[in-house]
């Protein structure tokens, strides 16, 4: 599970859990309230307290019969009455009390107000004066008809269960806090992963305008979720078409560059060929010479073009790598020789590789052709190979002029031609057409100037 996940889950946990510790907040502060209402409820005056003893000691004494007794002659009098409740939540004299003071009796922290009593007997009674037990009157018929119901001695029965003036109170308070809370944080997850979102949608929507530069990770701050990772994705997306976009326009400027002057030329020798008719003959030579040149270089860009955007489909086979470079260099010694340059090949090392023939059999042609072709007469190029940990190593050396430390980061770029190239034929794509054959073969190509003179190019390949 992803990390969006988690936040959505820790979220609507945190909404959750709010509501729930609000409704439990709720609920103890009513029931705390409730317990200090009816504490208020209940009288604790020295007179209160003074019946209640008395009260108390009549019934530990005489038992239940007296304490009746008692208590209905002090309701013939205007003094605070004494109400005493059995565990049942039965009132002695069949006075009405609410199910929330029968409940909570037992529960009041104040002793004072409320005494338990035994009967001889050993029967618990909850002696109390309530606030409004003040005035003497009539029992209700209701109860005088219960109290065939009772033991002998004792008056009425169990009164029915009672409700509170207009019922009970619908909690609405905890349903608004949760309402609130669950609004509040939905709003605010929400916001949460709407806001890159949105952005997102508007950077596609430059993009689709053709705005390459939109970038969006800088808008996502420190995220570290899904959706900070799909803003890098998208950043990486646009710059890699940038560059796409960018590459092609330089490639369609130098093919029309380079295809300028071959044309040129073609104009200027068909000219030739009208004007001059008895030079027909070096003038077509020249023509055919040029139509090579722009053939070649055609060739060329389409090969590289479908590299870059890989088109091609690798078709890997196990090749021996001495039996490769053999074949590269008995194609090249042909070129060698009309310079005479002599290739000193030290294949000390061999070993199995997969890769496509014709394609590596090209991109090591290229290193060696530009070795030989930027050699001085009469002098030698050097090609070697060793194993390197799970790589085998191929270095190419020449005796040239080498290419500028500045100019070496640039030299695979197509149509890049160092300062040093002088007056040597080409177009400046064999080395990107290497650097992207090697890419597809998960090798590696270094370039450096030799100390004595030169260029020194090694070839990293993966052994099989």
């Amino acid at each position: 599970m992803g990390r969006l996940f988690w936040k959505f889950f820790f979220f609507f946990f945190l909404a959750q859990m709010t509501s729930i510790i609000g409704v439990s907040l709720f609920f103890w502060f009513s029931a705390h309230q409730d317990s200090q209402r009816l504490e208020r409820e209940i009288r604790t005056n020295p007179t209160s307290m003074a019946l209640i003893d008395a009260a108390a000691e009549t019934l530990h004494h005489g038992g239940e019969e007296a304490l009746l007794n008692l208590l209905l002659q002090w309701s013939q009098k205007p003094i605070p009455q004494v109400y005493a409740v059995d565990p049942e939540g039965l009132e002695l004299l069949q006075r009405p009390i609410s199910i929330r003071m029968q409940n909570e009796l037992a529960n009041i922290k104040d002793r004072r107000a409320v005494r338990e009593s035994t009967t001889p007997g050993g029967k618990v009674y909850h002696l109390f004066v309530p606030a409004h037990g003040m005035h003497p009157g009539p029992m209700p018929p209701a109860e005088e008809s219960m109290r065939s119901d009772r033991p002998p001695g004792m008056m009425g029965g169990p009164p029915g269960p009672r409700r509170g003036p207009g019922g009970p109170m619908f909690p609405w308070t905890p349903v608004w806090v949760g309402f609130i809370a669950s609004l509040l944080f939905a709003g605010l997850l929400a916001w949460y992963v709407s806001k890159p979102i949105k952005g997102l949608r508007n950077a596609f929507d430059r993009v689709a305008s053709g705005n390459l530069k939109a970038r969006i990770g800088p808008a996502m701050g420190r995220r570290r979720d899904e959706l900070a990772d799909l803003g890098r994705s998208f950043d990486r997306m646009t710059e890699q078409l940038d560059t796409l976009m960018q590459g092609q326009k330089r490639l369609l400027h130098y093919v029309s560059h380079e295809m300028r002057s071959p044309l040129a030329r073609l104009q200027v020798g068909i000219g030739l060929a009208k004007q001059s008719p008895e030079k027909l003959d070096s003038t077509l030579d020249r023509i055919e010479m040029e139509s090579m040149r722009m053939d070649k270089l055609l060739g060329e860009v389409l090969e590289l073009s479908r590299l870059e955007s890989g088109v091609i489909a690798i078709k890997k086979e196990k090749v021996m790598l001495g039996e490769l470079l053999d074949s590269v260099i008995d194609d090249a010694r042909f070129e060698a020789t009309a310079k005479n340059i002599d290739i000193h090949s030290n294949i000390s090392a061999d070993a199995e590789i997969e890769a496509q023939p014709d394609l590596l059999y090209r991109a090591i042609e290229n290193v060696l052709r530009n070795a030989i072709k930027y050699s001085p007469d009469y002098s030698a190029v050097v090609l070697e190979t060793a194993l390197s940990g799970k790589q085998l190593s191929l270095v190419i050396m020449d005796n040239g002029g080498g290419i500028p430390e500045s100019e070496l980061d640039n030299i695979f770029q197509p149509f890049y031609r160092a300062d040093s190239s002088g007056n040597v034929t080409g177009h400046g794509l064999g080395l990107a057409i290497t650097k992207q054959v090697l890419d597809l073969h998960n090798g590696l190509i270094n370039i450096q100037n030799r100390t004595a003179g030169g260029l020194r190019v090694e070839i990293l390949l993966p052994l099989a």
